[in-house]
């Protein structure tokens, strides 16, 4: 599923390269992940996943590292993002 990801966002580097300068900096990246989240593909494909898909799991990491980072992430709350 991951290889099959990002393959679709590779395949429309260009349509993602809102800079043009034929890199997906980290911000390109992240609107491609929810662009591609939205897709009608993906959401089929999460009916019957067993893992949430890669652009999930990333930004619930960046979500969590967010909340370690202001202090508000305890262990009450470790299942809070699942």
């Amino acid at each position: 599923m991951a290889k099959q990801e990002c393959q679709g966002i590779i395949r429309r580097r260009e349509e993602y390269d809102l800079d043009r300068d034929g890199v997906l900096d980290e911000r390109e990246l992240a609107l491609a992940m929810e662009r591609e989240a939205k897709s009608t593909w993906t959401r089929i494909n999460t009916s019957f996943a067993t893992h949430p898909p890669t652009y999930r799991r990333i930004l619930l990491l960046r979500e969590i590292e967010k909340e370690m980072a202001s202090g508000r992430y305890t262990s009450e709350r470790i299942y809070a993002h699942i």
